[in-house]
């Protein structure tokens, strides 16, 4: 005679008792709560729709985090929109149904009280949490106003959270901005939301809308902010209130800008920049920043860089150009001690002999472990201008050179400076440009393999570790990726 562990046994019972999606239904209140975790796990993952929302309306426990489970198990969008439309019930009702005590819903994926063991009917008891402790004591930065809400019926409203990763788009809202968009349009409240990273993609929201919106997030909690294309530096100012009661972001991203060129220098511009800027003030916890296609930022580094804590730890400036007065404003107001990876990956430099950059590497020399300069276009002097401050980088890692117009010679110096083994683990190398016809040209292979040749002669004689050669060629650089295994 077989024998079926306690596991398949609940699992069993688990689908013949959703199989009758009604009577199901009808018989969650009857259900002691503990059960209620691992059904609802079995109800997502048997695609149950009516079930699942109608057991997020019954959710006995304070929480509700499905983050976890809803990345592990990619459920279809009936089932996200069953989860959100189920909390949106108990947002529309002025009496709290007997037995559920939801407070909280967790769509957050790398949420603590997520473990992966929602299926387990020894330990379902993680989605049945709070928040945690440290989010719920911060000050909140502004109360959501319910003129309603003064009743004790409806004080419950002040009290609903929905924690999630809010992308703001208009162009391609995901199911969380269409839930709280469809809740505004039918002039319903909406719950206070908390989120660690905030997004800002594409088309901007109708002003209305995105700030009724934000006036529900609880802007301390947010750590993560991205703002990338087709905004202008008016939407940047608009938003600007909101970033400055963002006091613990540690990692802020701003992508693609659109600014007109003629417009950078004129007093409404210059009005409007300070204001974006001035907002970096209040990020005293700001250690990530990352500016990529800002075209703007030529001439006014040292008024970004005043604005910045001094404790950036990962700073990426990408696509733009930079002058001379912009690399010494970068030299004297870095931190020391701190910033770990530079990215200045396709910044075309307005100076001819890179003073600034060399000031830079030296103020950085201490600490910095990845280095990006790809696609730059540095010729051959300028890299042996930079050469002495490189070779100080004594904790670098990682040297990413491709997209620059070198020379074998002045790549035989980089090498002999850069391979002891305290240094460099990964070097991401561009092709000599003796292995060209002309400039921008196709690579000879011919040339190639004869130039590979020395360089593998150079490296049995200076590298003194294992090493590996690879060559790369990309739709964009041609490279040579050299691994030392110290």
């Amino acid at each position: 005679m077989s024998s079926s562990s306690p596991h398949s046994l609940f699992a069993l019972a688990s689908q013949s008792f959703l199989r009758n999606q009604a009577q199901a239904i009808k018989s969650l209140d009857s259900l002691p709560p503990m059960l209620l975790p691992p059904l609802l796990s079995e109800a997502i993952s048997s695609r149950s729709i009516q079930t699942v929302q109608a057991m997020v309306q019954a959710w006995p426990f304070p929480c509700l985090s499905l983050g976890h489970l809803m990345e592990a198990q990619q459920p279809d969008p009936d089932i996200f929109k069953a989860v959100l439309d189920g909390f949106g019930v108990l947002l529309d009702l002025e009496v709290r149904p007997p037995g559920c005590n939801l407070k909280v819903l967790d769509l957050w994926t790398k949420s603590p009280n997520a473990t992966g063991n929602l299926h387990s009917p020894t330990q379902p008891w993680n989605i049945g949490t709070s928040i945690p402790k440290s989010e719920v004591d911060q000050p909140r930065t502004k109360r959501r106003r319910l003129d309603h809400a003064s009743s004790p019926q409806n004080q419950h409203l002040l009290d609903m959270q929905l924690i999630v990763e809010l992308c703001i788009k208009e162009d391609d809202p995901d199911q969380v901005l269409t839930f709280l968009s469809r809740r505004l349009h039918m002039g319903k409240v909406l719950p206070q939301i908390c989120c660690r990273k905030l997004s800002f993609v594409g088309k901007k929201l109708k002003f209305p809308v995105l700030k009724r919106i934000m006036d529900n997030v609880h802007l301390h909690c947010v750590q993560e902010v991205r703002i990338s294309r087709s905004l202008d530096l008016l939407d940047l100012a608009m938003l600007a209130p909101y970033l400055g009661q963002m006091v613990h972001v540690n990692t802020f991203h701003l992508s693609g800008l659109l600014i007109y060129p003629w417009t950078v220098f004129t007093e409404p511009f210059t009005q409007l920049f300070t204001v974006f800027l001035s907002q970096f003030l209040r990020m005293l916890h700001l250690k990530h920043l990352h500016l990529d296609s800002v075209c703007s930022l030529e001439g006014h580094m040292d008024q970004l860089l005043k604005c910045v804590a001094t404790n950036l730890e990962t700073l990426a400036i990408t696509d733009c150009s930079l002058s001379e007065s912009d690399l010494i404003s970068l030299s004297l107001r870095l931190g020391y001690n701190r910033l770990t990876s530079l990215d200045l990956s396709e910044v075309v430099f307005i100076p001819a002999d890179l003073e600034g950059l060399s000031a830079v590497l030296l103020r950085a020399s201490s600490t910095l472990v990845h280095l990006d300069l790809g696609g730059c276009l540095i010729r051959d002097s300028q890299f042996t201008a930079m050469l002495p401050a490189l070779s100080l980088c004594a904790q670098l890692q990682s040297l990413r050179l491709c997209g620059n117009l070198v020379s074998s010679g002045v790549l035989e110096s980089l090498l002999r400076a850069m391979l002891p083994p305290s240094k460099s683990t990964l070097l991401i190398l561009p092709i000599p440009v003796q292995c060209y016809l002309a400039f921008r040209g196709p690579l000879q292979q011919g040339l190639l393999q004869g130039y590979l040749a020395e360089l593998r002669l150079l490296l049995q004689d200076i590298a003194m570790c294992r090493w590996s050669l690879e060559i790369h060629s990309a739709s964009k650089y041609d490279m040579m990726l050299l691994q030392l295994d110290v």
